[in-house]
């Protein structure tokens, strides 16, 4: 039960949220999946409530220059009836659990925001080469997600801020996989692996392994190739009560390779 009262906005559009977000203390609700439970447990205790779920900000759209734009209100559900220019997170949506209630409330923005080490959202924009797009009062920012994921649960977006948009450079294609660790089906992942073919080679991001998602450029799928990279990369690995870090140390290549697997099959 939350118990502290608070002032509750829900503007029409983007500019009503920056507008309710310039005085501060307000937290943003998209699909409200951790903010809502964050908020009855006493873990969070706002003096604005600011819900972006009338503000238009779902959807998935392409530019004329071949980018796609990813609304941050777009949830699961819509990656998954017509997510067909961000293959990827339709592939990520597929494997999110929870039922109905978690798949038709979570969104893509909030998931990447929250920024929790285990999220299986954040690691997949990085493999993407996404661009966070957020507004404020004061204007239009981007900061692409190898730089916007600081720690866990925090990022770069600032108070008065609100994730607007992702960014993917184009449609993603056919040359991707993905593959998670999880001790149960209802669990929060222990690894996860994103993986895109890009002119360098597999742009392969890490997940749940280390307080933010690591990106690593793998030539080819050769195990010593893939194990080495991983270690090069995973220096502080993420423990909590899933799995400690010596764990997620020897199981994070093998997720990559797994993920490889799927990307080269594909």
């Amino acid at each position: 039960m939350i118990t502290r009262d608070f002032a509750y906005h829900a503007p029409a559009d983007l500019g009503g949220v920056t507008a309710a977000l310039a005085g501060g203390d307000a937290v943003i609700v998209g699909g409200g999946t951790m903010v809502v439970p964050d908020m009855t447990h006493g873990r969070t205790t706002p003096g604005v409530v600011v819900d972006l779920s009338r503000a238009g900000l779902a959807g998935l759209t392409q530019t004329a220059g071949g980018e796609v734009v990813v609304g941050a209100t777009t949830t699961y559900t819509q990656l998954l009836r017509g997510g067909e220019l961000a293959p990827l997170l339709r592939r990520v949506a597929g494997g999110v659990t929870g039922g109905p209630q978690i798949r038709n409330k979570g969104t893509v923005g909030g998931s990447a925001c929250y920024a929790n080490p285990s999220s299986e959202i954040p690691a997949a924009l990085l493999a993407l080469g996404a661009r966070m797009r957020l507004a404020s009062a004061r204007g239009v920012r981007e900061v692409a997600a190898a730089d916007f994921f600081t720690g866990a649960f925090t990022t770069e977006r600032r108070p008065d801020e609100v994730l607007a948009a992702v960014v993917l450079p184009s449609p993603d294609g056919p040359a991707f996989g993905y593959h998670k660790l999880k001790l149960s089906e209802s669990s929060w992942p222990i690894a996860t692996a994103a993986c895109v073919r890009g002119p360098g080679g597999w742009r392969v991001a890490l997940g749940g392994v280390a307080a933010t998602p690591l990106l690593v450029t793998i030539e080819s799928a050769d195990p010593r190739h893939v194990r080495a990279e991983v270690a090069r990369v995973l220096t502080e690995p993420w423990s909590d009560v899933l799995a400690d870090g010596d764990y997620r140390r020897r199981v994070a290549p093998v997720v990559a390779l797994r993920a490889l697997k799927e990307g080269e099959a594909s």
